[in-house]
């Protein structure tokens, strides 16, 4: 059988395999791949020659049944207008977002003609014409609500979904339609399987309601009009929540996280083919071939169809460990798919404080301070305005802040680690305690005393925003000064920044695995420079073990704990002593 014919079999439902395929339908290079091959990483996103060579050597160096292209979500746009940034140490990201809510973008009729969309398709041709009868060629877009997000920026998409979906959905509409062009273009020139990126529709970013609301219908439309290729539908992080309206999507397979709970995502099997989810961070990047062997044989136990990393590879992830998926049993075991039942998903339903866990309702003293916490719980930053107003008439500024400001923020932050409340709401939330606090310095006529200062990133390479906004609302709300130098920091500005403000932590987050290596490389050069500081990582692709690689780290956790890691830094403890605090 060749791995072509084994590929799509598995996906479409045939039950005649020799073995189980090994696959991976994200972002499929390394850096040893690189280096093997003398191909820069500029080279490998801008020359459809070397973009088509990395892309094979996936079959010859990795092992996997599949090549795909392009290695990044950055390509559509880059063609409606984003400017993009390159690097030869990471993926490229997106460095503007050049419209806003009420300023639609214009698909032009040679959009094919734009950016790196031609050097894509001119790989896809590539591939499938001298290994394409033999190999599956899997082409990635990016999303409609991701593609969005790139045009829009994150934060302002999130809060839109929530507040201005009428204007939100012109711009899917253009985003959708991007996808079905050039959806269609690559099928034409040979892509075997389309596979749907849409990262920023996660649950973790999301409520399930607002994709079911307003997303899958997106996402329907667009594998409608894909369907002359085989579809997969990848959306990062734990989709329990949504699996079973993913499977309605009308792709044919799920690319699905290690975060996912298996034994709901088989209730959908009798739609869907299932592709992962094996932990690309704790496993292939960090683990041994013991472990992941051990995942893989359970993975298979537990349903999955495809074996594949949970999402896109880290450009560190050793081959060898790669190669260590060979060894995994992979002749089909048998498995029953349990009976249907009822979804028992939960619909997110906007905090009110009157319909509120009881628990919540205790701490809040009855007076105009709870009008200050619950604007902010609500995220309504004209009632904050107004409570305020009120409240300057009996209490301290200090006492605001710190009774009703705080306070509020930080029973948002609780809704959000149970999982109550989604980011769209917790950025409305911070929005309005800062109003708060604004509001507070300025009767005082000037700032409130700063408990110390705090450098804050985005890792090298990532664009996404929100986890460090949500840690920078808590730590400016308990009093500290926090120096925020962006997304997608170069290294040298983390420590130069370092040098220059001399904080008492450090902080930086990464969402995507192709980003998170920047941490060992910062702690590095602080060492270099005699500089000992605590460093605490935070974001989806960081977890306890590899902050422990390197020294000064420190694991985040949740957001709530980035308080009471700076109070312990504030203090003066060292990052050992912090990291046995805080370390499971």
């Amino acid at each position: 059988m060749t791995p072509k014919k084994r590929v799509l079999s598995a996906i479409l439902g045939s039950k005649r395999l020799d073995r189980v395929p090994i696959v991976c339908v994200n972002q499929t290079i390394t850096k040893e791949q690189l280096k093997e091959l003398n191909i820069s990483l500029l080279d490998a996103h801008t020359s459809p020659e070397k973009m088509a060579k990395l892309a094979f050597s996936a079959i010859e160096m990795l092992g996997f049944d599949n090549v795909r292209v392009p290695f990044c979500q950055t390509v559509e746009a880059e063609a409606l207008g984003c400017k993009i940034r390159f690097s030869y140490d990471s993926l490229p990201t997106v460095e503007t977002h050049p419209f806003k809510i009420d300023s639609l973008p214009t698909l032009p009729s040679d959009i094919l003609s734009k950016g790196r969309i031609p050097i894509v398709i001119s790989a896809v041709e590539k591939l499938s014409r001298e290994i394409g009868k033999e190999y599956p060629v899997i082409a990635g877009i990016v999303g409609p609500f991701s593609l969005a997000g790139y045009l829009l920026g994150l934060n302002e998409i999130l809060v839109a979904s929530i507040s201005e979906t009428q204007s939100l959905k012109r711009f899917l509409d253009i985003t959708l339609e991007l996808g079905i062009i050039y959806g269609k273009a690559l099928i034409n020139a040979g892509a075997d399987i389309i596979c749907v990126e849409d990262m920023s529709a996660s649950t973790e970013m999301i409520s399930p309601k607002i994709y079911k609301d307003l997303i899958l219908p997106y996402h329907k439309r667009l594998f409608e009009e894909l369907k002359s290729a085989v579809t997969v539908l990848h959306i990062c992080g734990n989709v329990t929540p949504i699996i079973q309206y993913m499977a309605d999507s009308g792709a044919d397979a799920l690319s699905i996280d290690h975060k996912l709970d298996l034994s709901t995502a088989t209730q959908v099997k009798d739609k869907v083919s299932l592709i992962g989810n094996l932990d690309p961070v704790r496993l292939l990047l960090q683990g041994t071939a013991n472990e992941i062997v051990k995942a893989g044989n359970k993975a298979l136990e537990s349903g999955i169809d495809l074996l594949a990393p949970g999402c896109s590879l880290a450009l560190e992830t050793s081959i060898e460990n790669i190669k260590a998926l060979q060894m995994i049993s992979l002749s089909k075991p048998s498995y029953t798919i349990p009976n249907k039942r009822k979804s028992n998903f939960q619909i997110f339903v906007r905090y009110d404080l009157s319909k509120g866990e009881e628990k919540v309702k205790e701490r809040l003293v009855k007076d105009v301070l709870e009008e200050v916490r619950e604007a902010v719980i609500n995220g309504n930053t004209q009632k904050v305005i107004d409570a305020i107003k009120k409240a300057l008439e009996t209490y301290d500024p200090i006492e605001i802040i710190n009774k009703g400001l705080v306070e509020g923020i930080n029973v948002v932050s609780e809704l959000w680690n149970k999982g109550e409340y989604f980011l769209p709401q917790v950025i409305l939330s911070a929005d309005a305690m800062q109003i708060g606090i604004k509001m507070c310095e300025e009767y005082m006529g000037k700032p409130i005393e700063k408990k110390g200062k705090i450098v804050m990133h985005v890792a090298e390479g990532d664009i996404h925003t929100i986890g460090k906004d949500i840690v920078k609302a808590l730590l400016v709300a308990h009093g500290y000064e926090v120096i925020d130098l962006g997304v997608d920091v170069p290294i040298e500005r983390v420590v130069e920044a370092v040098k220059k403000y001399k904080p008492c932590l450090l902080t930086g987050s990464a969402l995507m695995t192709t980003t998170m290596s920047a941490f060992p490389r910062i702690a590095k050069r602080l060492e270099e420079e005699g500089i000992n500081i605590p460093f605490a990582c935070g974001g989806g692709a960081v977890n306890q073990e590899f902050c422990e690689s390197f020294k000064f780290g420190i694991y985040g956790g949740k957001a709530i704990n980035a308080p009471l890691i700076a109070e312990a830094a504030r203090s003066g403890k060292s990052w050992q002593e912090i990291r046995e605090m805080f370390h499971k």
